[in-house]
């Protein structure tokens, strides 16, 4: 008998066990695309995160998922998504410490984890299991983490199917689902600082129009008087203000006033106190009367504090004088024969509008000279900063306009000059508003 050394002995090849780990790394595969297609469909945050951990609690078996997201301001790890029999339970009592329990340690060292019974990890406290009566036993715990930076943590919690504890090779989807999740929740925060962006400024436009419909469009023609203006405001919009009122008996209303604060808040309510000076003008004929009525107006509906300093003139273009009452404004300055001082004594001075409802106020007049100028301000020409943090204060003040010719245009273009020199590194921080008006 022969025998055909050239036959091999048959080899045994466990075909199906290549071919479940063929179907399991096709399965990771298709539920990483999908969780990728999801990512790339919503910029919402919250709907994002729910799309995705539903998707991961039903791919890895699981009885429970959460996602913890690192709170920017306190650095606790708080819940945002929280998937499972006491979901709600667990975000409604659990915060986190950074280094505190199982996802408090992954959110500091960034190490995934895979814990076939998380009661034999030191670092677990079984507390939340005893609030919530709940078991846990196996977990995954593994970071989100951008451009270096941990955000957060997803963990999924005790596999359903035998053998009840997670795969090395579910750990590693878990890390690469992370990974996108991490990217998208960046996306995400970044696409709704944009939206909240484009909304302010949108906010803000429509805010400096409104404001800008309530200063005058044209300044007043009165003969021998002439009148230049400019409004300035630090931000987009701000809470200066000024305007003209046509009054009978060739009378002219002139005021100036700075509202507390800036933004929108400073801006609406400074185009509603226009409105009530329109109207109160024709009522209360004299300066202190008047203040003394929008003081009271203000008080009445007076929000989160805001006031307001302002000057009000009556101008007898006839007489040539003035009327002024003051509620805590900067004094206006009166230049004449090249001699410039300030107008009104401080203890004629009211309080700011809209502080005291009962508050008074008294009133000034002068005589204006042929060739002379007043002009009106707020304190962000006093109070602007130079590198050393010194004032431009009043004396500089007095000093530019006794040097110009007695132009209202070239009054206010030799301040706002003086003023940007002065600031010239700084740049102004507040409002600036300017009235200028000079006599023939």
């Amino acid at each position: 008998m022969t025998t055909n050394k050239n036959i091999p002995f048959p080899v045994s090849t466990n075909f199906s066990s290549d071919l479940k780990s063929c179907l399991r790394k096709v399965e990771r595969l298709s539920t990483c695309i999908k969780i990728a297609n999801l990512i790339n469909s919503e910029l919402s945050i919250g709907k994002l995160l729910s799309s995705v951990m539903e998707t991961t609690k039903k791919t890895f078996v699981a009885d429970a998922v959460s996602l913890l997201l690192i709170d920017d301001k306190s650095g606790d790890l708080t819940f945002q998504i929280a998937l499972g029999e006491v979901g709600d339970e667990i975000k409604e009592i659990f915060r986190l410490k950074k280094g505190q329990g199982i996802a408090g340690t992954v959110a500091i060292t960034g190490i995934p984890l895979n814990l076939e019974d998380v009661y034999q990890h030191p670092k677990f406290s079984p507390e939340n299991d005893k609030k919530t009566k709940y078991r846990t036993r196996a977990m995954l715990c593994v970071p989100l983490k951008v451009s270096g930076k941990i955000i957060g943590v997803i963990q999924v919690i005790n596999k359903l199917t035998k053998p009840f504890v997670f795969s090395h090779e579910e750990l590693e989807m878990l890390v690469t689902i992370s990974s996108s999740v991490a990217v998208a929740i960046d996306t995400a925060k970044m696409h709704k600082i944009i939206l909240q962006r484009e909304t302010l400024e949108r906010d803000l436009k429509l805010a400096r129009e409104v404001q800008e419909s309530f200063l005058p469009k044209e300044l007043p023609m009165v003969e021998t008087y002439r009148f230049a203006a400019l409004n300035q405001p630090a931000l987009e919009i701000g809470g200066d203000f000024y305007n003209f009122f046509k009054l009978p008996e060739d009378k002219l209303g002139i005021v100036l006033g700075d509202v507390s604060g800036k933004g929108i808040s400073a801006s609406l309510f400074m185009a509603r106190l226009t409105s009530d000076l329109q109207y109160y003008t024709l009522l209360y004929p004299e300066p202190r009367d008047l203040l003394t009525q929008i003081n009271k107006v203000l008080c009445e509906r007076a929000k989160r504090g805001m006031f307001v300093t302002l000057i009000y003139m009556l101008l007898d273009t006839a007489g040539n004088n003035i009327q002024i009452a003051n509620a805590g404004h900067v004094s206006p300055v009166y230049c004449n024969d090249g001699e410039s001082q300030l107008l009104g004594h401080d203890n004629k001075k009211g309080l700011p509008l809209g502080i005291l409802s009962d508050a008074q106020y008294e009133q000034e007049t002068f005589e204006l000279q042929e060739n002379s100028s007043v002009t009106i301000y707020t304190d962000g020409v006093i109070e602007a900063k130079n590198t050393g943090g010194k004032l431009f204060d009043i004396k500089r003040l007095l000093k530019v306009i006794k040097m110009q010719p007695n132009d209202p245009d070239l009054i206010i273009k030799g301040i706002i000059n003086s003023v940007d020199q002065f600031t010239l590194t700084e740049g102004r921080s507040d409002d600036l508003t300017l009235l200028v008006f000079t006599t023939n």
